[in-house]
């Protein structure tokens, strides 16, 4: 398992693709929080918090995580490599963990970057009293937990065809109808029951909550199994796949 973890994390970093998708990130959050005028500048709404920068990335990572995942197992499906690999002593289970497991690695990597914005303000606006960095931290553990939501369905979506982009469009559209979709079928009801039950299922509605830097169990619990059940339907249809 550890190898197949280890050769996911190289060949993100040896090939131009995985510099390319970090570096187009990493260039928009620069450009739209602190460079262009926008909803999202920092400098414009001269608050010394980082709240821009978690609203504007939920939106960024639907598609940064689709890309980062597409060839996941689609590339494994479309040369016959991963019969060879579950010819290994490794169980379905471990190479879906494995695989995982890359995907979450480098993205707190590539999140980490917040760190830099908060020191940057803290600099800019010479506020480094008054940051809540209790704020700060729920709000990046509910960013980092919601991407990981994103990353397992970037991984189910990679076993569904062999065509990368394929995936990633799937990905993305899974990705854009479960944060962004559910409360728009919500909007369409008056029972503010049935309102709040649509809202609910939906990703955006649970970080929101966390983006306020509150970590509710339920909020939690909820990304968990989120990420829970798109690991379980990854691993059905290999099994399915490989049968």
């Amino acid at each position: 398992m550890w190898s197949i973890f280890r050769r996911e994390l190289q060949s993100f970093f040896y090939t131009p693709l995985g510099y390319t998708l970090w570096g187009t990130f990493l260039m928009i959050n620069g450009l739209l929080l602190w460079i262009f005028p926008s909803n999202f500048n920092i400098l414009e709404a001269g608050f010394g918090d980082l709240n821009l920068f978690f609203e504007l990335n939920p939106w960024l990572l639907i598609f940064l995580l689709p890309a980062m995942g597409m060839k996941s197992f689609s590339e494994e499906l479309k040369l016959g490599t991963l019969e060879l690999l579950l010819t290994k002593p490794l169980s379905t289970a471990q190479l879906v963990i494995a695989k995982f497991g890359a995907l979450a690695v480098l993205l707190l990597v590539v999140l980490s970057v917040s760190v830099f914005y908060v020191t940057v303000i803290a600099d800019v606006l010479r506020i480094d009293d008054a940051i809540d960095w209790g704020v700060f931290t729920g709000s990046f553990l509910g960013l980092f937990s919601f991407s990981l939501v994103l990353a397992a369905i970037s991984l189910w979506a990679s076993t569904l065809v062999e065509s990368a982009f394929s995936a990633f469009l799937i990905a993305v559209f899974a990705g854009l109808f479960h944060y962004y979709g559910w409360g728009q079928i919500a909007a369409l009801f008056n029972d503010f029951t049935t309102y709040n039950f649509f809202k609910s299922i939906g990703l955006q509605f649970h970080y929101s909550e966390l983006n306020k830097g509150v970590i509710g169990l339920t909020n939690v619990v909820y990304l968990l199994l989120q990420v829970g059940f798109f690991l379980w339907c990854t691993h059905l249809n290999l099994n399915q796949k490989n049968q």
